[in-house]
């Protein structure tokens, strides 16, 4: 997912030095610095969208070509 830089940007660059060189990485640790107020801000758009999906009368359909077809159950 990409949220939070225009490609090309200096927080993009800022993201992709984070994700090469420390996601996953014996630095990837819990005394990171983190933005609470924007995190919470991203969450409340997640929550959003999520009880928008949830309350439509249709279920959300899975894209014939999605890499996470493999998953849905039949119906």
């Amino acid at each position: 997912m990409k949220v939070g830089y225009e490609t090309g940007s200096p927080d993009a660059k800022l993201y992709k030095d984070w994700l090469t060189q420390r996601y996953h990485a014996p630095s990837d640790d819990t005394n990171q610095p983190v933005d609470l107020q924007s995190a919470a801000a991203f969450e409340e758009i997640v929550r959003g969208v999520t009880i928008a999906i949830a309350n439509r009368p249709e279920r959300p359909q899975w894209k014939s070509d999605s890499f996470f077809r493999r998953y849905a159950q039949a119906d």
